[in-house]
């Protein structure tokens, strides 16, 4: 396999002497006509959003169960958790080639190319040391992004009813009817039965620009309906949607305005947002970018796709400029990535993201832009504080591994990017 976000109450009047009423009324005196009231003005409700259903940080967590629906779903589990903003990725790649190929993505990790998740997890009788047991709730750069990817998991309902993956193996599956924009589709992954294979149910469902996967073990004594788990996330994906709705037609999404920099002044004050660092942007080409600041060294990749390298007039700062397909950058990074790749850059004459720098305590970060999604990559050991927002762009906060477990993780690197430039993975 290639991998390439609803009595009346009486009153007793006393009877009085016609005469004495009488009497009354001629000593009153004469009223003045009073004005007509005026007319109470009809309160007006605003118009509903109908913008793109596009959910952001903690909103995700509105797809998700709950815990009481997890148990009614899977009567075996235990110990289910509330959301957590922890992300935790494997990454690793590689395995046997799957026949068909799309039911690779059976097996693919879903967090792949997500912007923000918010995940519960829960134990089972049958797990083993590699069970995975969660429901995860994913924003992805945008509407097509999430739909692409809920295309090739409803190809796989179709095509893998039986395939072969270093064995035979199989997916009995239920794809639910699509109801109010919202799929979803749910069924048990059976490996090689003359391997000692083991069984996973999934369920998955897709609404706006969030995707939502169920997985968890499945001991053959308590196997889980189908049907009722894609009803179940795809009721609760409704659900969250309105609530969405309802905040967006209340509160509908702002557009600010953020500061581009002086291209002659230094790189230091230059400010890194969801939209470039300085003067220099995401969707510009690498031609524009150079005439942006013209007086910057400027080297090309060193490999097919890679980065290339900005350097400040006076050699202390340098961002590193990936182009997308399409030739418009796609992605800036300032700093590094990894501890690998960390050259000591300094803090103070590198852009800053509202004035968190290169050196600061991530602390500092998740207080400056709360609601972030902290990753933790197994494979290269790397990890990064993910700040989504609701327009696809994406800035993160990389830490260095040796700090990675201390409350103030040392950030060594910063990049934002306009994930919706990037090609949604795919199984070939």
């Amino acid at each position: 396999m290639r991998v390439v976000n609803r009595g009346r109450v009486q009153v007793v009047i006393g009877v009085v002497g016609v005469g004495a009423l009488l009497a009354l009324t001629a000593c009153a005196p004469a009223e003045e006509a009073s004005p007509p009231p005026s007319p109470t003005p009809e309160s007006s409700s605003p118009e509903p959003y109908s913008g793109p259903v596009s959910f952001v940080a903690d909103e995700v967590s509105w797809l998700l169960p709950s815990a009481d629906d997890i148990v009614t779903l899977i009567p075996s589990a235990v110990d289910v958790s509330g959301p957590s903003d922890v992300l935790e990725q494997i990454s690793d790649g590689g395995g046997p080639e799957f026949a068909p190929a799309i039911c690779g993505v059976l097996y693919m990790e879903q967090t792949l190319g997500s912007l923000a998740t918010r995940t519960m997890s829960w134990s089972m009788p049958s797990d083993t040391e590699f069970s995975r047991n969660s429901v995860v709730a994913m924003q992805f750069a945008d509407e097509a992004h999430a739909a692409a990817r809920m295309d090739q998991l409803e190809r796989a309902a179709a095509e893998c009813g039986e395939f072969d993956y270093d064995g035979r193996n199989t997916f009995e599956s239920v794809v639910a009817e699509e109801q109010d924009g919202v799929r979803a589709l749910a069924g048990a992954l059976n490996a090689d039965p003359s391997s000692g294979g083991w069984r996973v149910f999934h369920g998955f469902a897709a609404v706006g620009n969030a995707v939502v996967h169920l997985q968890t073990s499945l001991p053959e004594s308590a196997p889980i309906d189908p049907a009722a788990a894609a009803e179940l996330l795809q009721a609760t994906a409704i659900s969250g949607e309105s609530e969405l709705v309802e905040k967006l037609t209340a509160t509908p999404p702002a557009t600010s305005s953020e500061p581009v920099g002086d291209a002659a002044g230094p790189w230091g004050e230059w400010s890194i947002t969801g939209s470039g660092v300085g003067p220099i942007r995401l969707g510009d080409t690498l031609d524009e970018a150079a005439a942006a600041v013209p007086d910057a060294t400027v080297t090309p990749p060193a490999y097919d796709g890679g980065a290339s390298i900005f350097t400040s007039p006076d050699g202390v700062s340098s961002l590193s400029v990936t182009v997308a397909e399409s030739g418009t950058i796609s992605e800036i990074t300032v700093g590094a990535v990894s501890d690998e790749e960390e050259a000591g850059a300094d803090g103070t004459a590198s852009p800053h993201a509202l004035e968190v720098r290169i050196g600061d305590p991530l602390s500092s970060a998740v207080s400056a832009f709360p609601s972030g999604t902290r990753v933790h990559v197994v494979s290269s050991g790397q990890w990064a504080y993910f700040v989504a927002d609701r327009d696809g762009r994406l800035l993160v906060f990389h830490t260095a591994r040796d700090d990675a477990g201390a409350p103030d993780a040392r950030i060594i690197g910063f990049t934002t990017a306009d994930a919706t430039l990037r090609g949604d993975l795919t199984v070939e």
